[in-house]
C-alpha cells in the first residue's frame, strides 16, 4: 500500500484544526462537547498510526505522531482531570467567593489576587492541597499509560517500528530530541540557572516582606506574588487596555494581526491562565485570558500575543511539519520576548506613557524579584518532571521529590502535592524546561536587536523586518542568528552583580 505523505499531512492538519477549535471552546468556558473531543482524538490517533506504520521521516512528524497517539489514548483521562478540578477542587466554605461563586481551581488565582485575609487564603490553599487526592489517581493513570505507550514503541518486535527507529524512546528522550539537547545539557542549564538564582532570591525576600507586610509563607506562591507584589505600583496600568496597547505596537512595526482574535471575557469555567491556540497556522490564532490584576493582565496579554504574532507570521508555504511541529523551546521565545516590553522602562515611558521615574524604578525592582522567583520555581518544576520520566516515579514519589526541590530552590516548604494543582505539570508530558530555555533565548534576541538597532529597537524598520524573517521560518528557524542559549545574559539582568 502506498501512502502520499502530502495527503497525510493535509488530513492531519484538518483534524488538528477541528481539535484546536473545540479545545479552545473548552478552555474559554464556552459550550463544547467532550464526546466530540474524544471522537476527534480517536481520529487523530488513527491517522498518527498510519504515519508510524508507513513513514519514518521527517523525524519530527514521527515523534509527534507517537505523542498524538499518547494524548488520544488518554483524552478521556485528560477530560476527567478537567472535570474533577472544576467539581472537586472547590472551597467548601461559602464565604470564599469570586463573583458570588465559590472559589474553585479555575478562579483560585483571582481569589488570591483580590483576597486580603491571609487566613482565608491559607484555608483555601490547604483545602485544595488536601483535595489533590481526588485528582492524583487520574494523573497517575494517564501518565502510566503514556509511559507504557512510549515503551511499547521502543520494542524491536513492534510491527509499527521500522528498523528499530523508535528504540530507546521514552517521554523524556522524545522531548530532548525535539529540543535538540541532551539530558546532561538540559539538566546543566536548569541547574545552573536555579543555583544562580537561589541566593539572590533568598535575599530578595526582605523586599517581599516589606511589600506584603509580613514574612512570606508557603501559601504565598508564585502566582500570588505575580499579582500582589505590583499592587502599589499598578494604578497607572488600570488605564491601559492591554489588547489595544500590544496591537498598537505590533501594527506600528508592520505586523499583520488580522488572523488573531482575543477573548478577554471572565467566565467561571474559563481556564485560569492566559493561553494561545494555534487553530490554523497562520490564518486562525486565538488568545484568551481573564483579568487578575492590571499589571499582570498587561504581561499575560503581551506574552500570549507573542505566541500569536509568531504563529500568524509563519510562512503559509512551509511544509506541515515546519508550520506546526516546532519545539516548545522555540514556541516560547517570542512570547517571553514580547512580554519583556512590559518590563522595559524605556518602552513603558515612551509608548505607554508611564512616566513616573520612581514608579518605574520600583517596577524594575519588583520584576527582578519575580524573574528570580520564576527561575527558582521553574527550575524545581523542570527537574521534578525530568526525573519523573527518567526514574519512573510514582505520583507519591514525584510529590516527595517536588517538595524537596521547591524547598531547595525557593526556600518555601510547600506541600509536594502542589504540583498537581499547577496548570502545566499534571497535563503536559514535559514542557516546563522550555520556559527556561526560551527565557535565555529571548534575552539573547533582545540583546541582538539592541546591538544592531539601538535601545528603541521597536521603532526601527530593520528590527521589525528581522523579527518577521525569523518568525516566518517556523520549525526551520535558525537560532544561531541570535542565540547560543547562553543563560548568563538573562541571569545578569536579574542578579545585581
Amino acid at each position: 500500500m502506498s501512502v502520499n505523505i502530502d495527503n497525510w499531512c493535509g488530513v492531519d492538519e484538518a483534524i488538528s484544526v477541528a481539535i484546536s477549535d473545540e479545545t479552545f471552546r473548552q478552555y474559554a468556558g464556552l459550550s463544547h462537547s467532550e464526546k466530540v473531543l474524544k471522537r476527534l482524538s480517536l481520529i487523530a490517533m488513527q491517522n498518527a498510526e498510519i504515519f508510524v506504520e508507513f513513514f519514518s521521516d521527517p523525524r519530527v512528524l514521527y515523534l509527534s505522531a507517537i505523542e498524538t497517539i499518547a494524548h488520544a489514548k488518554t483524552k478521556n483521562l485528560e477530560l476527567r482531570l478537567h472535570r474533577l478540578r472544576r467539581e472537586k477542587i472547590i472551597s467548601t466554605n461559602g464565604k470564599y467567593r469570586i463573583k458570588n461563586e465559590r472559589v474553585n481551581w479555575n478562579t483560585w488565582r483571582q481569589f488570591n489576587s483580590a483576597e486580603d485575609d491571609i487566613k482565608a487564603r491559607k484555608s483555601v490553599f490547604d483545602e485544595f492541597i488536601a483535595k489533590t487526592h481526588f485528582i492524583a489517581p487520574t494523573i497517575e493513570k494517564r501518565f502510566n499509560i503514556i509511559r507504557n505507550l512510549f515503551s511499547w514503541f521502543s520494542k524491536e518486535d513492534n510491527p509499527l517500528v521500522k528498523n528499530s527507529y523508535g528504540s530507546n524512546l521514552d517521554p523524556l528522550s522524545s522531548y530532548l530530541e525535539s529540543e535538540q539537547v541532551t539530558y546532561s545539557q538540559l539538566k546543566g542549564l536548569v541547574t545552573k540557572m536555579g543555583e544562580g538564582a537561589r541566593q539572590p532570591f533568598a535575599h530578595s525576600m526582605s523586599l517581599a516582606s516589606q511589600i506584603i507586610g509580613r514574612t512570606p509563607e508557603y501559601y504565598d506562591d508564585f502566582y500570588y506574588f505575580r499579582n500582589r507584589i505590583f499592587r502599589d505600583v499598578e494604578k497607572p496600568f488600570a488605564k491601559v487596555d492591554p489588547v489595544k496597547a500590544v496591537k498598537r505596537t505590533l501594527k506600528s512595526m508592520g505586523f499583520d494581526l488580522s488572523a488573531i482574535s482575543f477573548d478577554v471575557e471572565d467566565r467561571p469555567t474559563k481556564y485560569p491562565s492566559p493561553i494561545c491556540f494555534f487553530v490554523k497556522i497562520p490564518n486562525d490564532i486565538r488568545v484568551l485570558y481573564k483579568s487578575e490584576s492590571p499589571y499582570f493582565d498587561l504581561q499575560g496579554c503581551y506574552h500570549e500575543t507573542g505566541h500569536a504574532v509568531h504563529a500568524a507570521t509563519i510562512d503559509t508555504n512551509l511544509s506541515y511539519a515546519n508550520k506546526y511541529k516546532f519545539p516548545m523551546g522555540i514556541a516560547e521565545i517570542f512570547s517571553i520576548f514580547l512580554e519583556r516590553l512590559t518590563m522595559n522602562p524605556l518602552y513603558l515611558n515612551s509608548v505607554l506613557g508611564i512616566r513616573d521615574e520612581k514608579l518605574l524604578d520600583k517596577l524594575n525592582e519588583r520584576n527582578k524579584f519575580m524573574e528570580l522567583f520564576f527561575v527558582t520555581f521553574y527550575s524545581a518544576n523542570s527537574l521534578m518532571k525530568m526525573e519523573f520520566w527518567r526514574k519512573d516515579l510514582s505520583i507519591d514519589q514525584a510529590s516527595q521529590l517536588y517538595e524537596r526541590l521547591i524547598k531547595k530552590y525557593t526556600g518555601f516548604k510547600i506541600p509536594g502535592q502542589y504540583w498537581m494543582l499547577h496548570h502545566i505539570l499534571p497535563e503536559a508530558i514535559m514542557y516546563v524546561p522550555s520556559y527556561l530555555m526560551a527565557a535565555s533565548r529571548a534575552a539573547e534576541l533582545e540583546t541582538y536587536l539592541k546591538d544592531r538597532f539601538g535601545e528603541r529597537w521597536w521603532n526601527e524598520e530593520g528590527a521589525a523586518k528581522l523579527l518577521k524573517e525569523v518568525m516566518s521560518k517556523g520549525g526551520r528557524i535558525d537560532l544561531s542568528i541570535f542565540s547560543s542559549m547562553d543563560p548568563n545574559i538573562f541571569m545578569k539582568e536579574i542578579i545585581d552583580l
